[in-house]
């Protein structure tokens, strides 16, 4: 015969080593510290803060059947629980089984609901709290019976709506002298709890959802095979792209906000000049921020040294760390630029788009999308099927959380028209790997799907370059010196004055561009574009700045325009020679000066060579969560098959237990303890009491034979 389970505590004892590692992973509060046995561990389980952070992970039925038992009356059987949320016991059973997994309910015939959230719990299902003054069930039913001859349909809407009832008129009064509303101290009328729930017929929810309702959609239609694909892959491309731009920070930072963040002006102004939208290029940077590849040191966004790792890797690689940052982020790009509850601007890459528990309701979202595939999800449906799996969180939330993953996964090529690509299926199944396993997944699945790089280019004589495919790395420079006038199969560029002026302006090297369209390029390189090129490169001129502290180096005359030019004066340059000449600014911020003053400067190394347009950074980056490689939250600080190994050894008498263990011990197992109360005067008070609480250092208890609770300070209570 199976023993009866007298207790939370007794409960725990019977779960096998899978259920104890299933309630560690589900609730990561109880295993820090390590608990010193299975008594610990249940009173932590059933402590206040920790059991309302658990009602978060609840699916909609989970929560029904939480809310039911809160109103029944403790010790109920799950034929009682199953027809108070119209369903049957065989239907509840694997949400009542997890309740009990999340050591949120325990017992099997008598089923008991945790005490903070049975006390807790005050309007569950909408019901009004309980108060002595209610009528009994038998008087509920009688005045329900009697008021249903004359306001049957009145009835019928209070059923199932909210306790509080407004008006004032005929009917509230017709209401109240029947018994079915009463006025409390404040004259607000509510129906007693035992009425609406004879109202319901003893129901507490009307119906029962058991299984996640699946998003619904159009079929998803493709004129030519594998176009959706291909454009997966081009907009991931286009991320990388976008990504590139943050080199341009050296040289034209933008600025820091006063409370962090990115001046809203400032991303409209880079996302006009990388071609975008702003929204994709907010999407890009709060991937790329979150990625630790950005920051600032108070005054201006910079590439950090993560940067100079991130850009030498392969382009699968850098979008597989991109989209995995995305996806296991705290933040949302969308919402920038929209106010907050406060009213305040959220500006990106700022706190003020940070919202906790986004990224599982992000990783909801997208496993959702996985089960219908073929299906052109509408967004109306999908934010049903998140608000099922997340009850708790309000309905604007919902909805401007699902609007925010469908732009943003389009922005990084995972998703397209209300569907997964063929990267987002791999990202999917990348959520629940390791990084190293995550990032080589999604890195080959880029790599699979995009076409083979191209590493040639054609030239014509109107100064328009082709690229008849994807480029490869090393034709990327050419986008620096040209203007984009298509997309797609292939990519046509058009050299002109103002766009090789510009990249000269950013210090890129006119002689490195002709050597690479040399060798990309199987046509001579026309006449046109070369003479364009030594044009520009001879009206410009020439510094070259070095790091070495910073040196600057051009012709004496050029370098006496540069130290008279007022744009220059914050260098504050001394001669060292009359070609040379050396501040102790940044090297970036002397490129940017010297082009302010109408020069064309080039960051060189320090044996002269040209270093290219990009630098060596040392800022470090990121917001930066520590967490940020998991999905559900943060990691226990221990494995959890090594947490209950450790708690095992403890039951079993390996380690002495500590005062406040074993005061969880006795609270959990709802047995009296004897304690000592140092008082003021260093005396130690002795009482036999029922422990009922312990959180923030305070024990709460009733001292025996006593109705009276009181509370003490955990450091002055002492055990014989």
């Amino acid at each position: 015969m199976t023993a009866v389970i007298r207790s939370l505590a007794d409960s725990l004892r019977r779960f096998g080593d899978d259920r104890l590692e299933a309630l560690l992973l589900a609730r990561p509060d109880l295993a820090s510290p390590v608990p010193k046995g299975l008594g610990p561990l249940a009173a932590r389980a059933a402590g206040a803060t920790s059991a309302r952070r658990a009602l978060g992970a609840l699916t909609l039925p989970e929560l029904h059947l939480v809310e039911a038992l809160a109103v029944l009356d403790d010790g109920s059987s799950p034929a009682d629980l199953a027809a108070a949320v119209s369903s049957d016991p065989a239907t509840i059973s694997p949400g009542l089984e997890r309740l009990t997994t999340l050591a949120l309910v325990w017992g099997e015939d008598e089923l008991h609901l945790i005490r903070p959230l049975r006390e807790g719990l005050r309007a569950p299902a909408g019901l009004a709290p309980a108060t002595p003054d209610d009528p009994t069930p038998a008087e509920a039913e009688r005045r329900v019976d009697a008021a249903r001859e004359t306001l049957s349909e009145v009835l019928e809407t209070l059923a199932w709506g909210p306790s509080t009832v407004e008006g004032r008129g005929r009917l509230a009064a017709a209401l109240q002298g029947a018994g079915i509303v009463v006025a409390d101290g404040e004259g607000t009328l509510h129906i007693p709890r035992t009425v609406q729930l004879a109202l319901r017929g003893g129901r507490v929810h009307r119906s029962h959802a058991a299984l996640r309702r699946s998003p619904t959609g159009p079929a998803l239609t493709e004129s030519i095979p594998g176009s959706r694909s291909a454009q997966a892959v081009e907009r991931a491309f286009e991320a990388l792209r976008l990504l590139g731009t943050v080199r341009g920070f050296d040289e034209d930072p933008p600025g820091v906000l006063r409370k962090g963040g990115l001046p809203q002006r400032d991303l409209r102004r880079l996302a006009d000049r990388a071609g975008t939208s702003t929204l994709n290029y907010a999407t890009v940077l709060q991937s790329a921020w979150q990625a630790g590849l950005i920051g600032h040191d108070g005054q201006e966004w910079h590439p950090t040294r993560d940067w100079d790792a991130h850009r030498i890797q392969p382009a699968e690689q850098r979008w597989a760390e991109l989209v995995l940052a995305w996806a296991l982020g705290h933040h949302l790009a969308a919402v920038v630029g929209t106010p907050d509850a406060a009213g305040a601007n959220r500006s990106l890459l700022s706190d003020l788009t940070r919202r906790d528990g986004v990224r599982t309701r992000r990783g909801s979202l997208l496993r959702a999308l996985r089960t219908c595939p073929g299906l052109s999800v509408e967004e109306d449906s999908l934010a049903l099927s998140l608000a099922w799996a997340f009850p708790l969180v309000p309905a604007d939330v919902i909805e401007e959380e699902t609007a925010a993953v469908l732009v943003e996964g389009e922005a990084l090529g995972v998703l397209d028209d209300g569907a997964l690509t063929v990267l987002g299926q791999e990202l999917v199944l990348a959520l629940d790997e390791d990084v190293t396993q995550a990032d080589a997944r999604l890195a080959g699945a880029l790599q699979e799907a995009a076409p083979a790089p191209v590493d040639e280019v054609l030239l014509d004589a109107d100064l328009t370059v082709v690229v008849p495919g994807r480029p490869a790395e090393r034709l990327l420079p050419l986008l620096d010196w040209a203007e984009v006038v298509s997309r797609g199969g292939a990519l046509t560029l058009r050299f002109s004055t103002a766009s090789v002026r510009r990249a000269l302006g950013s210090g890129r090297d006119a002689e490195a561009l002709l050597a690479l369209l040399e060798s990309a390029s199987r046509s001579p390189i026309p006449q046109g574009l070369s003479y364009l090129l030594q044009d520009e490169q001879r009206r410009h001129g020439r510094v070259q700045i070095s790091r070495a502290t910073t040196v600057l180096t051009a012709d004496p005359e050029v370098l006496d325009l540069l130290q008279v030019a007022p744009e220059a004066s914050a260098l504050s340059l001394r001669r060292l020679a009359p070609t040379v000449a050396v501040t102790l600014s940044d090297p970036g911020f002397a490129l940017q000066l010297a082009r302010t003053a109408g020069l064309s400067p080039q960051a060189v190394g320090p044996d002269g060579s040209a270093a290219g347009p990009e630098l060596a950074h040392s800022l470090p980056g990121g917001p930066v969560d520590p967490d940020l490689v998991t999905v559900d939250g943060p990691d226990l600080r221990v494995p959890a098959l090594e947490a209950v190994g450790r708690i095992r050894a403890a039951e079993a008498g390996a380690t002495d237990l500590s005062v406040t263990d074993r005061l969880l011990e006795a609270i959990a197992q709802e047995s009296e303890i004897a304690i000592g109360i140092v008082d003021g005067r260093g005396g130690v008070v002795a009482k036999q009491v029922h422990a009922l609480s312990l959180e923030g250092g305070r024990l709460r208890a009733r001292e025996s034979g006593s109705p009276e609770e009181f509370t003490v300070l955990v450091h002055r209570v002492t055990l014989g």
